[in-house]
């Protein structure tokens, strides 16, 4: 009962995505209103599921619109030909849809990476350079990991202008999220505390940037050349028709 409530999620989260596209897309002022929206949101219950149920709710939802499409036309006609345009250019057009699907989760994702690296970067450099641990060289290595893999510096809006003078400020904020990382730790202006929470966001960050890379190829196979093919092809038959 959990997992099917947990896929049923996922789909309306997918179909809420579609419709904003559909929407946004037909109203051009809108789209612009969109882009001037922060990045640094994002719907948390979401990018936890499963990663099989993204794959399963984009699927059932592609699948279903090319049955459904491939089922009016053979209501309306008999044409052989036309039956094969129809099942051709539904299939292409079922791929484009499971790719748009994913691009809910893959948004999100990215904006829950690209937000807890950039509180991560602000921690580490908010720490006395003269410790125990070298924070320098942390914040080299997230500076490196936010531009190797285009993240945002989407730093959350309650930590803008924290200093290491407001340091607890910073503090009060990983421990009032931390259970979106499923840490249970707990997190001190300590020296050794501080390193461990980033050493275990870094873990977390590392896997959702694997699911991340795992549905983008996703997206990638899927929708683009291989979708344009049958739909082409399903086109020209249409003609010849």
């Amino acid at each position: 009962m959990q997992n099917a409530s947990g896929l049923s999620f996922v789909i309306k989260e997918m179909i809420k995505h579609l419709a904003n596209l559909l929407f946004v897309n037909g109203l051009f002022i809108f789209l612009v209103r969109k882009t001037t929206k922060s990045g640094t949101g994002y719907n948390i219950k979401l990018i936890g599921q499963p990663t099989n149920y993204f794959k399963y709710g984009a699927a059932i939802i592609g699948l279903s619109f090319a049955v459904i499409a491939i089922l009016i036309v053979m209501v309306f006609t008999q044409n052989v030909m036309i039956l094969i345009a129809a099942v051709l250019i539904s299939l292409g057009t079922a791929r484009q849809i499971f790719a748009s699907a994913l691009d809910v989760v893959t948004t999100n994702l990215n904006a829950f990476v690209s937000s807890w690296a950039a509180t991560l970067l602000l921690l580490a450099k908010n720490r006395p350079m003269a410790s125990t641990t070298d924070w320098s060289s942390i914040v080299t290595r997230l500076e490196m990991i936010i531009v190797s893999r285009r993240l945002e510096n989407n730093l959350p809006p309650k930590l803008e202008g924290v200093t290491p003078e407001s340091q607890q400020i910073l503090l009060d904020y990983l421990d009032e999220h931390k259970w979106e990382l499923e840490c249970q730790q707990a997190i001190t202006d300590d020296d050794s505390s501080c390193h461990a929470f980033f050493q275990y966001v870094t873990k977390k960050i590392r896997e959702k940037l694997e699911i991340y890379d795992e549905l983008e190829d996703q997206q990638e196979r899927s929708g683009g050349v291989n979708a344009v093919i049958l739909i082409a092809l399903g086109t020209l038959v249409w003609l010849i028709s």
